[in-house]
């Protein structure tokens, strides 16, 4: 089909204008235009707003016209585009000469009626003219151009040629090469441009230009520079730098873009080295420069994917591992700073991503290509877009395996708990583990609003009905409500919001004000971030990750050689492409301009005449000259006749008759031979196709017969085989038979004999059955009739104790009743005797009085004749707090004080027995003991029978029966004492009474209430108490009667008032916490070294280790470091604990007091698990020094000193401050040469404060035993440590050296005095007896006849030395 003249339309492309802003992501516009047929090209205009779409044929053009106006509502103009005038392009094809010879004649004479450009006008005497000229058709104006073109082509080839020609040193010099490569390459591609998306094939995850260019203007990232260097890139840890698209951008050719694999490793290696770096507890991982530069290195990926429009489950699985990233970084960067990190910016192109994926899942899904991941990226989709409803459309559009799949059901669920601000359903299911981390990302957008929603929620609901009155909540329960990691974080959200959180805790329902901002929500540990098992890289690959050797063995490209020169198999840049080989040679450029034909507008390709004119048309060029006379160099034209004119014209038009009628005929025959090769070429091809047809048929039938064939080899092989199959069955069945009938023949046989065998049996067994079974009836009867009358009798006994009860309380209220009115006739008496003027101070008051009500009931009840009842008239006696037992009071009384103003804390257990004897012990306890205090600094705490705090005491009282077994044995722990009620039947019974509450307890005071009737003297039974191993145990006597209450109290007093006495003897004085921090710096610093200090000016041996031996000052501080891990590691898991029901009532201490103390309520919890303590042992056996290297020997002294020390500070201190520190220790060397004890000092010190900086999590506070600091590690343990020697090889020519030392010692051995060395030991002895005299005050105190008594035995002992010594001599 012909297409139409320049100015008109095309029809098969369409001009788009103001098209929507999601057509500027090429994938969604070329998926609408794509429904109406096949894309040939499409152009988009961004600026403009407008694109160009070209289709393969006219009618899915103009469908496209009447049916594509619309996307998603948005209605955009569209029309045909305007015809453009296409440039000429040459062909290649070969053309016959004959018929290209009769197709330019035809040209020739229409060219001046369809040139496209102007004539070149002639002379006006050029038509017949002496110059012989004619008139020439104008070029074309695109040839034209094209020849300017190419004129200024060569020039550029020069030059980029010897750019390219030049070496390389620099990475400026490098980049200037390759840019010159990359330009004649672009020169090279503008003469045929190919359609489609540009095929990267670059295998290396930065390409080298790149490289280059960002290593010469420095803008290599921190991640990507070589090690100990912050210039050079590293070339294998390069990655391809994200370029933002631009008008004026040049086309990136195939050698700039990574292929598929290439991108692959570049997400591997970001997930492999990259990804985790958040995590890693680096001060110089910035999270900024982190997520920058990640983010910038995926959207590079994203860009190429874009750019070479691929569509593969290898892109998919890249844009996937993109979205993830943007997802992971929703909830850890949640509370960065919005300099570091955008929350709406990664909201953006997490869309992005998950735009790109759906388009991806849909071109995939429509050639067959199922996505393994599609399920987990639409539930995301959705996650994405909980407030818009609109997703539920989106959702019906896709199949039904989709829809019902978990991940888009539990995102649904999520939409609903949202829509019904079902905040509780809505972090439960957060909460559940089937939630996967990615997912609780998504959701912590939703958090903020959610928690709002739900506070309104509250407001309304909870808000008072009166408007001067506020209603409150918890705190406590808003925070665990909307799912706060703590009480401060909801106190923030709430006060951001304009409410208020008073002194007690709570939160006052007010109204909320609207804020500027949302509130900056911290990270979410604990629901989201705990759900993340793995590392952030495994959790953006989706999977395992794949190996490090995919970019571990990977080496960059190198376009240069050794010389720097560009190789030659790189100017082309084909050498990138996988498995091609090229050949070492340099093309070679073209140094002069082509020649332009001179031809080229001629629609074939003929030989042409050296004169310029068409083999076979010289003639009518020739007989269209005149003839002309030439005389003396002068040429002129006779003057023609009128006739002559004629003839001429006649004969002109003739000529011109016959050349039009030669040109139709050649063009006849040029189209009769073509139509003639054509059907030759179809009959050909035909007869190609036919017997390819025949053939493929012919290999059908055979293929056919032979499966015919086998299909019936086969089925005569299954009828054998289910024939044998049949004739074993049938064979297996008669078996089958014949077996069964045997066994029935049996069965029937012992069937008749058993039968036989019972009968005779039966008889005997019978007989022997019932006189076993008579004998234990009548022992049950007799059973039975005995617990009938045990069970009667105890009933009579407590119907008998139940009417004694009873009487008592009656006579109890009886007297009491006597003894009421008896005062009140003494009153009425006292009354009469008044004088009528007298007047009592406030009258009203004593109106008011409760007593005088009583006095009006009773008088009242007595004058209408009413009877008395004594249960009303003693109703409120018993509730007096006067007339109970005040257990603080007690123990205020009894308790020791360790210092003025202090707080005493005491758990006291007592046990009841069972049965009525204990119901009625413990209905006369309730009744007796005061259970909430009336102090003004009272303090009641509900838990246990009684808690409470009163007159500086915390008390804890825990009551268990013996017959209900409902307590716990952490309920009896730490317990101070024991209080046993029991009567005097059940005494014996008590160490298996005692047994358990012991145990459970760790208490060994405990005393015993014995309670015996009226009529009977309590003796003592003798019972085992030693296997108890109680330290404190009493008993006190309880004789049952009619006042038994106020007996039980009085019993009740004595034994609290023993036990209080006894915890005098239970002090914990003799523990004692102190800070680490304190207890490292204190122990091991200044004052250790004091004191071998102090040593070393009165021992000899110290002072000489100290001035000659280094290493023994090294080894005197491991020693004392050793020495405190036993005082830090000691098993203290026996020693008392504080209770932690009475922790409520601990006063906290001050925030500037330190955490030195003695008070065992002040300890940290947990101080006595062994894993604590075991962790501060650790931290001192960190704090030892190593070995001392062996000073090497020099002929200078001072340099062999100074790298002793550097060689000694680099194994002992951090790496940052070696030199520092090195440089200290030598000022302290120089400044005390005759002693190491300083350099030891000063190394220790710092290392000591190195590790306690390193140390996180420490526990604050050491708790120890004093006895134990005392014995092990303040005493004089210096004296008397001796480290074993360890000797070092020694060379050859020192042993001679040494042969003459020993023999040296040797001799000075000989002539020392053993007298003297007698006396100087005797010396040391004493002093270091007097030494050890002042360690502690009890030794000081000692008497003075026990210091002559060791004075006389040391003389002894030196005087039995003296012998010794005369003796050996």
């Amino acid at each position: 089909m012909a297409e139409p003249p320049p100015g008109g339309y095309n029809y098969k492309t369409l001009l788009c204008r103001n098209i929507p802003e999601l057509f500027l992501d090429k994938y969604v516009a070329r998926s609408h235009f794509g429904r109406f047929g096949t894309l040939v090209n499409f152009v988009l205009r961004p600026r403009r707003m407008s694109c160009t779409v070209s289709y393969a044929s006219e009618e899915e053009a103009s469908r496209a016209l009447l049916d594509g106006a619309s996307f998603q509502g948005h209605l955009f103009d569209i029309s045909y585009a305007d015809n453009e005038t296409a440039p000429a392009q040459k062909t290649e094809e070969w053309v016959d000469p004959e018929i290209q010879a009769e197709l330019s004649a035809l040209q020739s004479g229409w060219r001046n009626e369809y040139a496209s450009g102007k004539p070149i006008r002639t002379p006006p005497n050029g038509g017949s003219g002496g110059g012989g000229s004619s008139v020439l058709p104008a070029l074309p104006v695109g040839s034209a151009t094209a020849a300017v073109s190419r004129d200024r082509t060569p020039a550029q080839l020069r030059d980029l040629e010897n750019m390219m020609r030049r070496p390389a040193h620099t990475s400026e010099e490098k980049f200037s090469v390759l840019d010159a490569r990359d330009k004649l390459i672009r020169l090279n591609r503008t003469q045929h441009k190919l359609s489609g998306a540009t095929q990267g094939h670059c295998a290396d995850m930065c390409p080298e230009k790149e490289r280059v260019l960002r290593e010469f203007q420095r803008q290599v990232a921190y991640y990507e520079l070589q090690p100990g260097s912050d210039e050079l890139i590293c070339h294998e840890r390069a990655l391809k730098q994200y370029s933002r698209s631009s008008a004026d951008q040049e086309t990136p050719l195939p050698h700039e873009l990574r292929n598929e694999t290439a991108l692959h490793m570049t997400m591997s290696y970001l997930m492999h080295e990259i990804m985790d770096i958040s995590e890693r507890p680096d001060p110089q991982s910035h999270m900024g420069d982190w997520f920058h530069f990640v983010w910038d290195r995926t959207r590079s990926i994203r860009k190429e994917i874009t750019q070479q429009e691929l569509c593969s489950l290898g892109a998919v699985k890249l844009v996937e591992q993109c979205a993830r990233f943007h997802i992971h970084c929703a909830a850890r960067l949640v509370d960065a700073d919005p300099s570091v990190f955008d929350s709406k910016i990664n909201a953006e192109n997490l869309t992005k991503c998950l735009q790109t994926l759906k388009y991806m899942y849909h071109d995939l899904r429509i050639k067959g290509v199922p996505c393994p991941k599609e399920t987990e990226f639409r539930g995301y989709i959705v996650l994405l877009n909980l407030a818009d409803a609109n997703f539920l459309w989106d959702i019906g559009q896709l199949p039904v395996e989709l829809q019902s799949c978990p991940e888009v059901r539990q995102a649904i669920q999520f939409y609903l708990a949202l829509q019904d601000t079902n905040f509780v359903r809505f972090f439960q299911l957060l909460a559940d583990k089937d939630t996967s981390y990615l997912s609780a990302c998504i959701l912590v957008n939703y958090f903020t609003r959610l928690r709002v929603l739900g506070l309104h929620r509250l407001i309304h609901a909870y808000r008072s009905p009166r408007k001067d009155e506020v209603s409150s909540l918890p705190l406590t329960y808003i925070a665990e409500l909307l799912s706060f990691a703590s009480e401060q974080e909801a106190a923030d959200f709430v006060q951001h919001y304009g409410l208020q959180v008073n002194e007690a805790g709570r939160v006052v329902l007010s109204r909320m004000h609207t804020v500027e901002t949302d509130y900056k929500l911290p990270r979410q540990y604990e629901l989201v971030e705990v759900k993340r098992v793995q590392s952030v890289g495994e959790v953006v690959s989706g999977e395992p990750l794949p190996p490090r050797d995919l970019y571990l063995n990977h080496r960059p490209h190198n376009s240069f050689d050794e010389y720097g020169m560009l190789k030659s198999t790189a100017w082309t840049a084909k050498d990138q492409l996988a498995g091609m080989q090229q050949e070492e040679m340099q093309p070679q450029m073209p140094s002069q301009p082509p020649a332009v034909s001179k031809y080229s507008d001629n629609l074939f390709k003929v030989p042409m005449q050296p004169d310029g004119t068409a083999a076979g048309f010289g003639v009518f060029a020739a007989a269209a000259v005149p003839p002309a006379s030439s005389i003396d160099g002068f040429s002129f034209v006779l003057p023609k006749s009128r006739t002559q004119e004629f003839q001429e014209q006649a004969l002109a038009a003739q000529q011109r008759r016959a050349q039009e009628e030669a040109k139709h005929q050649a063009l006849q025959v040029a189209i009769a031979a073509a139509k003639k090769r054509e059907a030759e070429l179809m009959a050909i091809h035909e007869a190609k196709v036919a017997e390819a047809e025949r053939v493929r048929q012919q290999k059908l039938k055979e293929r056919q017969e032979q499966e015919r064939r086998q299909q019936q080899e086969l089925e005569e092989q299954r009828q054998r085989d289910r024939e044998k199959l049949q004739l074993e069955k049938e064979r297996q069945l008669k078996l089958e038979q014949l077996f069964f009938v045997q066994q029935q023949e049996k069965e029937a046989r012992k069937q008749t004999r058993t039968l036989e065998l019972y009968q005779e049996i039966f008889q005997d067994t019978l007989a022997k059955i019932c006189q076993r079974e008579f004998k234990p009836h009548s022992q049950a009867c007799s059973s039975y009739e005995s617990v009938l009358n045990s069970i009667i009798r105890d009933l009579a006994e407590r119907q008998m104790e139940q009417y004694i009860y009873e009487l008592g309380v009656m006579r109890m209220c009886i007297r009491r009743w006597r003894n009421y009115r008896r005062t009140q006739q003494r009153k009425d008496t006292l009354f009469n005797q008044l004088p009528l003027s007298f007047g009592a101070e406030n009258p009203e008051g004593v109106v008011n009085k409760r007593s005088m009500e009583d006095l009006l009931r009773l008088s009242r009840r007595y004058r209408l004749g009413e009877p008395c009842d004594y249960s009303k008239l003693l109703a409120g006696l018993e509730e007096q707090s006067w007339l109970k037992l005040d257990l603080w009071h007690v123990l205020d009384k009894c308790l020791p004080l360790a210092q003025p103003g202090a707080r005493r804390f005491y758990k006291l257990l007592i046990s009841l027995s069972g049965g009525q004897e204990g119901f009625q012990l413990n209905y006369d306890l309730d009744r007796g003991l005061l259970q909430q205090p009336q102090s003004p600094d009272a303090r009641f705490v509900e838990g246990g029978y009684i808690r409470g705090f009163s007159k500086g005491i915390g008390l804890s009282v825990r009551k268990i029966r013996d017959d209900y077994h409902d307590w716990k044995a952490t309920d009896l722990a730490e317990a101070n004492g024991i209080v046993c009620l029991i009567g005097l039947d059940d005494f014996p019974l008590l160490p298996d009474r005692l047994k358990p509450l012991l145990q459970a307890s760790r208490c060994h005071d405990v005393a015993v209430i014995v309670q015996h009737p009226a009529n009977t003297a309590f003796v003592q039974p003798d019972i085992p108490l030693q296997e108890l191993c109680l330290r404190s145990f009493n008993i006190f006597c309880l004789r049952k009667s009619g006042n038994n209450r106020q007996r039980l109290m009085i019993a009740l007093e004595s034994a609290v008032k023993f036990l209080a006495k006894a915890t005098e003897w239970n002090s914990v004085g003799h523990l004692y916490q102190v800070e680490t921090r304190e207890y490292l710096l204190v122990n091991l610093g200044s004052e250790l070294f004091r004191r071998l200090k102090y040593a070393a000016e009165h021992d000899k041996a110290i002072r000489s280790d100290a001035q000659l031996n280094p290493q023994r000052c090294v080894d005197l501080f491991n020693e004392a470091v050793h020495r405190l891990q036993l005082v830090a590691g000691e098993d203290l898991s026996d020693c008392p604990q504080f209770p932690e029901e009475l922790r409520v009532f601990v006063q906290p201490l001050p925030i500037e007091s330190s955490l030195n103390t003695n008070r065992l309520e002040h300890f940290e919890p947990g101080w006595h698990l062994p894993e604590r303590r075991q962790r501060i042992v650790q931290l001192l056996e960190r704090c030892k020094l190593p070995r001392v290297p062996v000073l090497p020997r020099s002929s200078s002294l001072a340099e062999a000193q100074c790298q002793w020390v550097l060689d000694y500070a680099q194994i002992s201190q951090q790496e940052d401050c070696v030199e520092q520190i090195a440089l200290q220790a030598i000022k302290i060397l120089q400044s005390n040469t005759d002693d190491y004890l300083n350099f030891v000092e000063y190394l220790a010190g710092e290392r000591m404060l190195y590790i306690l900086r390193q140390e996180r999590n420490l526990p604050q506070g050491v708790v120890y035993k004093r006895k134990t600091l005392k014995s092990r590690f303040l005493s004089a343990w210096y004296y008397e440590f001796r480290e074993p020697q360890i000797y070092e090889p020694v060379p050859a020519e020192e042993d001679a050296q040494k042969l003459e030392e020993q023999s040296s010692t040797q001799v000075e051995l000989q002539q020392l005095d053993f007298d003297e060395i007698t006396s100087k030991a005797e010396a040391v002895l004493k002093r270091y007896q007097q030494r050890q005299g002042r360690h502690t005050l009890r030794e000081l105190n000692r008497s003075h006849k026990s210091r002559k008594r060791m004075d006389a035995s040391d003389h002894k002992h030196a005087s039995n030395l003296k012998r010794k010594r005369s003796k050996s001599k």
